[in-house]
């Protein structure tokens, strides 16, 4: 008698997703290929993939770019008005007579 409730309430927990740890294997196995999770063939897939790499070598290039004319327009900045390299640490030295 025991056994027969413990395999109907076994059946009923698996049948509502709770357990049964195969169906989640078998979902996850299904979703291994990238490609096949963001709905394209392989080709579409390695494609949209050389494409990203492209625009972020692209917009990593352009940040260093404006990283460096921000440098520079900085030291053209302090020799002009001959300010301090580290304007924070100068003013903190004043202030705590350092």
């Amino acid at each position: 008698m025991a056994f027969f409730m413990k395999t109907m309430i076994s059946n009923q927990v698996k049948n509502l997703g709770f357990g049964g740890g195969s169906e989640e294997k078998k979902e996850e196995g299904g979703t291994s290929d990238p490609a096949a999770a963001q709905g394209m063939t392989r080709e579409e897939y390695e494609e949209y993939q050389k494409q990203m790499i492209e625009e972020k070598m692209e917009r990593d290039a352009a940040f260093t770019q404006k990283k460096a004319e921000r440098a520079c327009v900085r030291v053209h900045l302090r020799e002009k008005y001959r300010l301090p390299k580290c304007p924070g640490m100068c003013i903190a030295r004043k202030c705590f007579g350092g």
